[in-house]
């Protein structure tokens, strides 16, 4: 699980990590796909490029 969630936060950038997942804000989506969202979000904010489309 450990690696996993390195990578999570390796590759998402996001600056709250991991704590999307395991503690997220109160009202947050904290369902994957509101944590992809929010992550989404987040990096086209900062001018990052989002994620490979399938």
């Amino acid at each position: 699980m450990d690696k996993l969630v390195f990578h999570f936060e390796e590759v998402s950038e996001h600056p709250a990590g991991s704590d999307l997942i395991f503690y997220p804000e109160d009202g947050a989506d904290d369902s994957a796909s509101g944590i992809t969202q929010t992550v989404k979000e987040w990096r086209a904010a900062q001018g990052l490029p989002g994620f490979k489309a399938d």
